[in-house]
């Protein structure tokens, strides 16, 4: 007879066993309860940065510094200085791409190049032309291909089950109402679509890529199956490239002072070329941020994409978007 009187609820690994007697149900459902309930109900919806505040520690993640890159333009014409940090696809989820801009960033070899190109909401172009500076050997021929990565898929299908996994124990047995991410974005573009790793990651007829959003670096493409060598860049400045995703391929993104590359002077010419070489804007330098002395190394961590508040913080937006529209929360470390 006892044992009818005891009701025991078993929680998912990590959690323990709890003995809960049938008549303590019963505060549960009173009054009092019930009132909690309503008081509840009226506490004000949190912010997007208080949602951000409350997020675990250990659910941030560094960025590894050997994926940054430093993009240096002269200072303003009010003397500030213009920086921005760029983050590279890990190495095990990018290919020759990302190999190849690793190689032009440690050679230097963007230092003294020209943003040539600057077209509003779409896209701003430096790198080779028109310099038709001399390639540093050993760069590879990167085929389209190389636009795709089975590890990336692997890792977006790991994170967001695991994702999955916590918002059901969390609504479940903390009384949250955290809801999947399809049910926050749309997406229109035929892709199956998830964060891995950080990234807001695609798959489309089985084959898995990054997502071109705000702030990516996409390679300039060539003659199939030549997809160029890196040395070109276009900076997406507007969510209108999502239409870029699988044609022209992402190496990174700007995570830091994207502002620096969108406010410039528009190109006039057809596509937001500048007509005229004197508008060039001079890049003072590209570096890999490894290569900086330690102190001076910037240091940033993401939001994991297996934590609840990643869709707790696109939800708090109330934007109805694709996956791009709310970035993934990404915050310098404090020195």
């Amino acid at each position: 007879m006892e044992e009818q009187l005891i009701m025991t609820l078993r929680f998912p690994k990590r959690s323990r066993f709890m003995l809960m007697p049938v008549a303590l149900l019963a505060l549960f459902s009173g009054p009092a309860y019930a009132q909690e309930e309503l008081a509840a109900e009226d506490t004000p919806a949190l912010t997007p940065a208080q949602i951000l505040d409350a997020a675990p520690a250990d659910h941030w993640l560094p960025i590894p510094v050997g994926d940054l890159m430093i993009l240096t333009l002269p200072d303003d014409a009010a003397g500030d200085a213009r920086q921005a940090v760029i983050q590279l696809i890990p190495a095990a989820m990018s290919g020759a791409h990302v190999r190849n801009v690793r190689k032009l960033a440690a050679a230097r070899w963007w230092d003294g190049t020209k943003i040539y190109r600057v077209a509003k909401d779409f896209v701003t172009q430096f790198g080779g032309q028109p310099d038709n500076k001399a390639l540093p050997e050993s760069l590879e021929t990167v085929p389209e291909s190389d636009y795709f990565n089975a590890a990336l898929g692997e890792k977006r299908d790991a994170d967001m089950a695991a994702l999955d996994a916590a918002v059901e124990y969390s609504n479940e047995y903390q009384r949250t109402e955290i809801r999947p991410l399809m049910k926050i974005i749309y997406e229109n573009y035929g892709s199956t679509v998830g964060f891995g790793g950080g990234w807001p990651i695609g798959t489309q007829d089985g084959k898995a890529f990054p997502l071109t959003c705000r702030g990516s670096l996409s390679p300039a493409h060539y003659d199939p199956p030549d997809a160029g060598t890196g040395a070109e860049i276009s900076i997406v400045t507007g969510e209108e490239a999502r239409g870029l995703d699988m044609t022209f391929g992402m190496v990174g993104r700007v995570i830091d002072g994207l502002e620096h590359l969108i406010n410039l002077p528009l190109g006039t010419g057809a596509g937001g070329f500048y007509t005229d070489k004197s508008q060039h804007i001079p890049i003072t330098s590209i570096q890999l941020a490894s290569e900086l002395p330690a102190a001076e190394q910037p240091r940033y961590e993401y939001l994991a994409s297996y934590s609840p508040a990643l869709l707790q913080y696109i939800d708090a937006h109330d934007v109805w978007g694709n996956i791009c529209t709310v970035p993934v929360p990404i915050r310098k470390v404090a020195e």
